[in-house]
């Protein structure tokens, strides 16, 4: 009867040692990707600032005025913004993705 309970111990430790290392796997991944989203926000905001730069100073009006149609009378920084953080994470995307592919098993 012992020998069962200790088998169901042994057991239940294993399982929880796998618990806290998907834990600790978790909590990494979500630490990693908040740092991903702060280096994101700051770095689309001087990519914002130029693209609004060039386009209020080389774009005609009348175009000026269709792009800010476009944005449904937001200001163009917001959309200019907007565009430059999903420029960040697609490409953060693209690369993660290649360097999967492209990544060779360790034996």
């Amino acid at each position: 009867m012992s020998i069962t309970l200790e088998n169901e111990k042994a057991a239940l430790a294993k399982d929880e040692g796998k618990v806290k290392k998907l834990f600790a796997a978790v909590k990494k991944f979500f630490a990693k990707e908040f740092l991903w989203l702060l280096f994101a926000l700051l770095l689309a905001l001087p990519i914002a600032l130029i693209m609004t730069y060039i386009i209020e100073t080389y774009v005609a009006a009348d175009t000026r005025m269709k792009l800010i149609e476009l944005s449904e009378g937001k200001p163009l920084f917001v959309s200019a913004y907007a565009l430059s953080l999903a420029g960040i994470y697609f490409t953060r995307t693209v690369a993660a993705a290649i360097r999967t592919v492209v990544k060779k098993p360790t034996s």
